[in-house]
């Protein structure tokens, strides 16, 4: 089975001499595992052991056997730290991870295809979809359960919405 790499971050800057750093663009905990994946992407990353993680400064802070030097650290710098998804623990019932939902097409609650999900970003209240449509729109919906099906198959294509597409009608953009 191919595994499926999801992007826990970005090495972010150095912390200290023995080559921890930080982990940028992520405001959680690390989920518990025992190696990770870092590199310009999951095909060309190395596999690193994690030694240790803390939080610090409102951010993770990572500490793997590889990297004993804050040289080390450094040379690493702005690359993805990714995961295979499959060794990640998550309850599927309550949960799914963004990349779940990426890809995925969109239809209307009467099964019309509204657009397919390009991105998801969480500005603190929910997490927002943005959904691209076969004219090159742009629309980005809170992505609750008063708009979808949040019983999805993860595994599926396709995310059912629970309203008609017309209610987000005035919400689409062009670049």
């Amino acid at each position: 089975m191919q595994k499926r790499w999801i992007q826990l971050g970005i090495v972010g800057k150095p912390h200290g001499l023995n080559g921890a750093f930080f982990v940028s663009q992520r405001d959680e905990e690390l989920p518990e595992l025992k190696t990770l994946h870092i590199g310009p992407s999951a095909d060309k990353a190395k596999t690193f052991t994690i030694k240790g993680t803390r939080w610090q400064s409102e951010r993770p802070v990572l500490m793997c056997s590889e990297i004993s030097t804050r040289e080390a650290a450094e040379a690493i710098c702005h690359q993805i730290i990714w995961a295979d998804r499959d060794a990640m623990q998550i309850d599927e019932e309550e949960e799914y991870f963004w990349s779940d939902v990426i890809g995925k097409k969109v239809n209307d609650s009467d099964g019309v295809y509204f657009g397919k999900v390009t991105d998801v970003v969480n500005y603190g209240a929910s997490d927002i979809v943005t959904i691209v449509d076969d004219k090159g729109r742009t629309a980005e919906i809170p992505f609750v359960d008063f708009y979808f099906d949040m019983d999805f198959d993860l595994d599926g294509e396709v995310i059912q919405m629970i309203v008609l597409s017309d209610v987000f009608e005035d919400v689409w953009t062009t670049e």
